[in-house]
């Protein structure tokens, strides 16, 4: 069998680099150590992509681009996105008896061997970045997520679609119109968008919903000004309060009309910056989507280990709110003394740890959707107990709660979080591993 070639002489054969740039990029290799790929991205000689390219051509991999429209949903159907994140791999296309799967590197031989136990097919490798690939993991599951309701429904009543897509913590939502069809709709927090067909007098519940209503808000005070936008298509804005059941809430309405249609967009407008949203800056909207996709998978529990040290029991407390959403509802375990700031529901355990799993299972009658925890105690007196108490949980690692004790009791993820210069937090999502 012909030696492998180097990752130097593919991309020197393809004329991305010259012999010098190889003699600077093992110089700098023996000076810093690393891998010679390492050196190159160093050095700016390739980019990221041509680097991955020149390790896909070294392996005779075919170094792909999908989109997740081109993804086959069967092959997608094999695996779920736990397994997706947790390998960095995800099957495309299944043809026959062979499947198709993209991974990051050519060594991710673990999960290749494991679908061909798992399914019996054979199973060809593809490359792709680890960014494109988390990316295709977190579009193709929020899109499987979103399919069961774009199919055909019995109409609901607008009332009824906004209590859901409110219930849901919806950012935005509202009603297109096109003829006599009108589509209620709703973008949940993880990007996916879902619509559901309206039955029932949906513009006179519209006006009985907003003050003022469409067509009133100059003479209430709600602007509203008219502006012609594109072609024939009619512009207005502005601000009304929106009542639920006697609650009402302020938010913004845009509302676009022409002789083919309207849409109307409702946006709640937040009446003041909560204490987790003022405090530390959101997290990465890739990682939030798939924290979320696990703890659909029933699989959200973490292990959070913060640099520095006192990050983690400043932010712990507010961990659900900031990757989960508000609507989750959420309690935080301290232990007396060490009670969170005002903004989140805390329980402080009081020092006789002889009372504590009574206390606790009192807590779990209340079904709480995620348990937050810094807690400073062995593990045996609470551990156990706070994972059955919430689907979802985030453990602050510590001197008695470590990634050892942590696997023992079924954690499975280490959500790690370190602070920056300029108060920027750096945060990486990962499976958790022994050492």
């Amino acid at each position: 069998m012909a030696e492998r070639r180097t990752i130097g002489q593919v991309l020197k054969e393809f004329g991305r680099i010259s012999e010098e740039d190889v003699q600077r990029a093992l110089a700098h290799q023996q000076e810093e150590g690393g891998y010679f790929g390492e050196a190159l991205l160093a050095l700016k000689l390739v980019t990221q992509e041509e680097l991955e390219w020149g390790v896909a051509s070294q392996f005779d991999l075919p170094y792909v681009f999908p989109d997740v429209d081109s993804i086959d949903p069967e092959a997608v159907g094999l695996v779920n996105p736990e397994w997706a994140l947790a390998h960095l791999a995800l099957p495309i296309m299944r043809a026959e008896d062979t499947l198709t799967v993209i991974v990051d590197s050519p060594f991710n031989t673990e999960a290749i061997e494991e679908l061909r136990l798992r399914t019996g097919l054979e199973v060809e490798r593809a490359l792709a970045s680890a960014g494109k690939i988390r990316e295709l993991i977190r579009q193709v599951y929020s899109r499987n997520v979103a399919s069961e309701d774009r199919e055909l429904h019995a109409p609901v009543r607008l009332p009824e679609l906004v209590g859901i897509a409110l219930d849901l913590g919806a950012a935005r939502f509202g009603v297109s119109v096109r003829g006599a069809r009108a589509i209620g709709w709703y973008a949940a927090e993880d990007g996916s968008v879902h619509r559901r067909p309206l039955g029932g007098a949906w513009r006179a519940e519209l006006g009985g919903m907003l003050e003022p209503p469409p067509g009133e808000q100059g003479e209430h005070g709600g602007g509203g000004e008219l502006t012609r936008w594109i072609g024939d298509v009619e512009r207005e804005e502005w601000y009304a309060r929106l009542d639920r059941d006697g609650v009402s809430f302020p938010v913004l309405v845009r509302h676009l009309s022409s002789s083919a249609g309207a849409e109307y967009l409702l946006e709640p407008v937040r009446e003041g910056p909560s204490a987790y949203r003022s405090r530390f800056p959101l997290p990465p909207q890739g990682l939030v989507a798939e924290t979320r996709l696990l703890a659909r998978s029933g699989s959200a529990r973490f292990l959070v280990a913060a640099e520095p040290e006192e990050l983690g029991r400043e932010i712990v407390p507010y961990l659900s709110s900031l990757l989960l959403g508000p609507e989750w509802r959420s309690v935080h375990l301290t232990e007396l003394g060490t009670a969170a700031e005002r903004g989140e529901f805390s329980f402080a355990l009081p020092e006789a740890r002889e009372t504590w799993q009574g206390l606790l299972r009192e807590l779990e009658e209340f079904h709480f959707d995620a348990a937050c925890t810094s807690i400073d105690a062995p593990p045996e007196a609470w551990l156990a107990q706070t994972l059955e108490m919430a689907p979802a949980a985030f453990i602050l690692s510590g001197p008695r709660v470590g990634r050892r004790a942590a696997l023992d009791a079924g954690i499975r993820w280490e959500l790690s979080i370190a602070r920056e210069e300029g108060d920027r937090l750096d945060w990486q999502l990962s499976p958790l591993q022994a050492t």
